[in-house]
C-alpha cells in the first residue's frame, strides 16, 4: 500500500523519477548532439548554404540524418517508467547499456616466430632433457651403467650354478644306472 500525498516514501519516489526523467533528457541531447559533431564538415555550396546565427532563427535539426530513432527513445522512457512504477521503491536502480560496433581485429600469433630457428622448435621437453637440465653434472649417472652390469653378471653366475647342478645330477643318474640300481631319470636339460 502506497500513501497518496506528503508521505515519505511517495517524496522520494517522485524525487527519483525527476531525476531519472532529467537524466534521460539529458541523455538524449548528448545522444542527439554527438553523432552530428562526430560528422564531418559538409562543403559550403549553394544546396547546403545556412543562414547566419545573426538572423535569429536556428536551423532546423533533422534527427533521421543523425542515427537517431526518436520513437525508439520515447519507447524506452516509457518502459523505464513502467519499470519504476512495478518497482515501487528508488533504491532499486537498473540501467542497460547497449553498445553496437565491430571488434577490432586480434592477431593471436603475432611477434611469436615458428621457423626452424625459434626458440621451441616442438612441444614439451622429453623426461631424459628434463632431467639433463635440472640434475648438476657431477650427479648424473656414469657413462657405464654400472647396475646394469652388475644384474649381467650376477644372472650368468646363477646360470652357471643351475648348469653345473644340473651336470652333477646327469653323472649320478649314470652312475647310478652303471651299477644296476633302478633310479628315476633327472628333470633338468642342459
Amino acid at each position: 500500500m502506497r500513501s497518496v500525498g506528503g508521505s515519505r516514501p511517495a517524496r522520494l519516489v517522485a524525487r527519483h523519477n525527476e531525476r531519472m526523467r532529467a537524466a534521460l533528457a539529458l541523455a538524449l541531447v548528448v545522444g542527439v548532439a554527438a553523432p552530428g559533431l562526430a560528422q564531418p564538415p559538409e562543403p559550403a555550396g549553394p544546396a547546403n548554404a545556412v543562414e547566419p546565427a545573426a538572423s535569429g532563427q536556428v536551423p532546423a535539426v533533422d534527427a533521421t540524418r543523425m542515427g537517431v530513432s526518436l520513437s525508439r527513445i520515447q519507447k524506452q522512457l516509457r518502459v523505464s517508467a513502467a519499470r519504476e512504477q512495478a518497482s515501487g521503491t528508488p533504491f532499486r536502480l537498473e540501467y542497460q547499456v547497449q553498445v553496437y560496433g565491430a571488434a577490432p581485429r586480434i592477431d593471436v600469433i603475432e611477434d611469436f616466430d615458428i621457423s626452424a630457428g625459434a626458440p621451441l622448435r616442438y612441444g614439451a621437453p622429453t623426461h631424459q632433457e628434463f632431467l639433463n637440465h635440472w640434475t648438476p653434472q657431477a650427479f648424473r649417472s656414469p657413462a657405464v651403467p654400472f647396475s646394469a652390469l652388475a644384474g649381467w653378471a650376477l644372472f650368468q653366475l646363477v646360470k652357471r650354478a643351475d648348469k653345473s647342478k644340473c651336470e652333477q645330477e646327469i653323472a649320478e643318474y649314470r652312475a647310478l644306472v652303471m651299477q644296476g640300481v633302478p633310479a628315476a631319470a633327472p628333470r633338468c636339460t642342459q
